[in-house]
């Protein structure tokens, strides 16, 4: 589109030379206290507290490279994907999705995910980090992780008129002074009103006076990660590297970098002692070192890979890549958890101007809004996918006219079954043969069921933008996924993703329920947006059977994966298929932890990427506190 040329030459004559990664030359052999393999969320936060003391020196490694295109800055623009900063390759066939394949969306630039996703700043509630404390990790409850959410953040509210308005409330003792900004905009579209009175009048939904409380199910204001003081994406590396890096000689950042192998010290026992790079852009393979410890923090999709890579992780699957067993820790790769998501789109009758559809398809408003935003920073190019989330625990599915359960089914039900279930028959074979993993998954199960029969947290939630599209979250899947080394290296490099979305039936009986409460919901919508049609799945698709087909059948309807990957190095004791400890050290292996959303041992109800700043500030004062000793 012209106006995207234009803006983007504009963009960049406003914005100036920007930082650049560190040069090349002379970095084989080179030794650091700390090489962090990653440039995304965790591991710019932890690189950033860790050479808050100039005695230490941090080298991070990145794949991806610096991104300064609008797409990556202005606010609007996370309405879509930027494809461009992105790996994309597609998972395993889906045995219960008719063995169709996904995307699997990895990014790979300077931020990572902050710079791509569609920067919801959501928290789970205190119940989901409860959890966690559950399993067997002691200070990772909700009242160990509050200071870190403090810690990582900054909230702007909207000015007082637009919060008497719509009367927005929040509660400003759970945010900080922290790098990461966050508001809530200005700008809304006039339909939203409407959503909020459909809202209010939902049956046991309740109106929590602020999101990222703790709080459990209810309907919110959430704020966005946009720095109000710029409008513009608020990253983790506009928050944490950039206002740093020109200053600390400690922090360097190499970029265009792929890591190849942990290396480890001969003998035993086993430890860490640096990282095997290969350069994207000529192949060149070089060693770098660590004095004190190699943290790995590349994702939940690159870390287990790069532990099966280099020797720890399930023999089974090692051997089977031909790759030596250096530690055979089953638990590297397997729990993956992610959002599973149903899309309903509805077409809506007297939609008031403007409204979230008006920027594609009216050119006059198109070009008023843009030159509005780069005249002011105002309007709808200064926010995305609006502050309004719904969040509904399982019972609320089945309360009289929610329109959840075309049976008698309840919650009650669903958390019975689920506990009467042989459990390695909805499970990857790992489990068959792993009792670990299947212990951890037997502890995980028994804190699902009581939470899904409570409203203590979240099963589903929709944001509303102010139009029809109504992407529906499972927050709390039952089914388990995996990665493992790809012995055929076909997956542009990556590993062999297997969502196994759908293969415990319960997951099955809960989408519909949601898809279902969903449209009982949108039956409500007052009288202003009617008469409302719906067109995917499509009236036409009512019983379990039809509603079944087509989400087996549609990519475009149904996704495996909302882009949250999480617990695929699961924190949690290794007697119950954990990889890493309390202190996120990865068990029989000295030098070596793990600080991304990998570690998260159950998904929580949210967007992760709140929950992953909290996690690696909580992860550096570890670090730190430790001293980097070998343990």
């Amino acid at each position: 589109m012209g106006i995207k040329v234009g803006l983007s030459l504009a963009w960049c004559a406003a914005i100036g030379s920007v930082a650049v990664g560190a040069a090349h030359n002379n970095i084989d052999g080179s030794v650091y206290d700390y090489v962090i393999v990653g440039g995304g969320i965790s591991r710019l936060v932890v690189a950033n507290r860790l050479t808050e003391d100039r005695r230490t020196s941090v080298l991070v490694i990145e794949r991806g490279y610096f991104d300064d295109k609008p797409e990556a800055i202005v606010p609007w623009y996370a309405n879509q994907l930027d494809d461009s900063v992105m790996i994309r390759p597609e998972s395993a066939p889906n045995p219960e999705l008719n063995n169709t394949t996904s995307s699997v969306a990895v990014a790979a630039v300077v931020g990572g995910g902050s710079v791509v996703n569609g920067m919801g700043y959501g928290r789970g509630s205190k119940a989901d980090y409860d959890a966690w404390e559950e399993l067997g990790n002691p200070g990772w409850g909700w009242g160990g992780m509050l200071p870190y959410f403090r810690k990582s953040t900054t909230f702007t509210p909207p000015s007082p008129e637009v919060v008497k308005h719509w009367n927005i409330t929040w509660d400003p003792s759970v945010y900080g002074n922290g790098p990461l900004r966050t508001q809530i905009s200005d700008f809304q579209y006039p339909d939203i009103a409407v959503f909020w009175d459909a809202l209010r009048r939902q049956p046991g939904l309740d109106i929590p006076p602020s999101a990222n409380a703790g709080f459990g199910p209810g309907a919110f204001w959430a704020p966005l990660s946009i720095d109000a003081r710029t409008m513009t994406r608020s990253t983790a590396r506009s928050a944490y590297y950039d206002p740093v890096h020109a200053t600390r000689g400690n922090l360097r950042l190499l970029t265009g970098q792929t890591a190849a192998e942990i290396l480890f010290h001969p003998g035993k026992p086993l430890r860490a002692k640096g990282i095997r790079i290969v350069s994207r852009s000529d192949g060149t393979v070089r060693n770098v070192y660590a004095k004190k410890e190699v943290v790995l923090a590349a994702g939940a999709i690159q870390t287990p890979q790069l532990l099966q890579t280099s020797g720890i992780g399930p023999a089974s699957v090692l051997q089977a890549a031909g790759v030596q067993v250096k530690k055979d820790l089953p638990s590297v790769g397997a729990n993956l958890q992610d959002h599973p998501t149903a899309l309903l789109l509805f077409k809506l009758s007297n939609q008031s101007f403007p409204n979230p559809d008006t920027i594609t398809t009216n050119a006059t408003y198109n070009a008023t809004v843009w030159a509005e935003y780069l005249a002011n920073k105002t309007g709808p190019i200064s926010t995305a996918n609006g502050n309004t989330i719904a969040y509904y625990s399982l019972p609320q599915l089945f309360l009289p006219d929610g329109g959840g359960a075309s049976t008698s089914t309840s919650a009650n039900d669903i958390a019975t079954r689920l506990l009467s279930q042989n459990a390695t028959s909805h499970l990857p074979p790992i489990y068959h043969t792993t009792p670990s993993l299947l212990h951890g998954y037997l502890a995980q199960r028994a804190i699902l069921a009581a939470r899904f029969n409570s409203t203590t947290s979240a099963i589903t939630c929709t944001p509303f933008s102010g139009n029809g599209v109504t992407p529906s979250l499972l927050l709390k899947p039952l089914s388990r996924g995996t990665v493992t080394l790809d012995p055929a290296s076909s997956n542009n490099g990556l590993p062999h993703v297997q969502y196994n979305t759908f293969q415990n039936p319960l997951d099955q009986e809960t989408v519909l329920s949601i898809i279902r409460h969903r449209r009982s919901f949108w039956a409500t919508i007052p009288s202003a947006l009617q008469p409302i049609e719906e067109l995917a799945p499509g009236a036409q698709y009512q019983t379990d059977s039809e509603l079944l087909t087509k989400l087996r059948a549609d990519r475009s309807l149904f996704w495996p994966s909302l882009a949250h990957p999480c617990g695929t190095c699961a924190m949690m004791p290794e007697t119950r298929g954990g990889c890493v400890g309390a202190d996120l050290r990865v068990y029989g292996v000295r030098g070596l932890r793990v600080v991304d959303a990998s570690v998260m041992p159950l998904i929580v109800g949210s967007a992760l990427q709140a929950t992953v700043y909290a996690v690696a500030e909580k992860a550096a004062d570890i670090i730190k506190g430790d001293g980097g000793g070998r343990g």
